[in-house]
């Protein structure tokens, strides 16, 4: 028991104590899909017109489950885990998985995991307790990437082709605020294409150019955030 102890209080292994950094800062930029005046096909449950905010995230991406550790361990799941910070030495990530929010799992004896980091130099991997301590691997097989992912204190608007029934198409629109998640309002539109060729919703203007119950081939005049 007291060789278990003094592993914890320790971080599992004979390393320097440390600590997560959380100074990362992502870049945001506003985005508007698609170009203007551009012919562009879009599929059935597709987004036609997208407007927003999103960030620009460096993330670390594992191609398989990597394991770190031996008589205690972490599993880190295979996918991409956010950056959230670095020193001069250190880069660090977070515990959940960016698609599947699965979360860096520990063994029975482990301590609670705080965070990812990898060393600038050697590319060495560990897991970071709550403590402090960490458990490392020297081999372990990661890259780094960037990542497009939604801004969370931001709007967006979007308007998505849902499919036709004779000259009239149904479009979608939504709208998320603050949380990609949770859509703060949603409508579904019909438009007779025997009046006009031409749509408007919100500030958006599409002109049609062919439809089918597949997809739909349009040009945008104007977006959203055309008054």
């Amino acid at each position: 028991m007291k060789k278990i102890i003094f592993l914890s209080l320790c971080g599992l292994v004979l390393t320097a104590c440390s600590t997560m950094k959380y100074n990362y800062i992502a870049e945001t930029k506003q985005i508007s899909y698609p170009d203007l005046n551009v012919v562009t096909k879009t599929f059935i449950g597709d987004d036609m017109v997208r407007q927003g905010t999103v960030a620009s995230r460096d993330v670390i991406s594992f191609p398989q489950t990597t394991v770190v550790g031996r008589v205690v361990d972490y599993t880190i799941h295979a996918g991409e885990y956010l950056k959230v910070g670095e020193d001069q030495k250190y880069l660090f990530f977070g515990l959940n998985e960016l698609n599947s929010g699965l979360t860096v799992a520990k063994s029975t004896f482990a301590d609670i995991p705080a965070g990812i980091r990898t060393n600038k130099k050697n590319n060495e991997l560990c897991v970071i307790s709550i403590v402090g301590g960490s458990l490392c691997k020297g081999d372990a097989s990661f890259s780094y990437q960037k990542k497009n992912v939604t801004y969370k204190n931001a709007f967006q608007q979007i308007l998505i082709y849902n499919g036709k029934v004779g000259n009239k198409i149904n479009i979608g629109y939504k709208e998320f605020n603050n949380d990609f998640a949770r859509p703060s309002f949603s409508n579904n539109v019909e438009y007779d294409l025997s009046d006009s060729k031409v749509i408007r919703y919100k500030g958006a203007e599409l002109e049609i150019i062919k439809v089918t119950n597949q997809y739909i081939e349009y040009k945008v005049h104007s977006n959203f955030n055309v008054k």
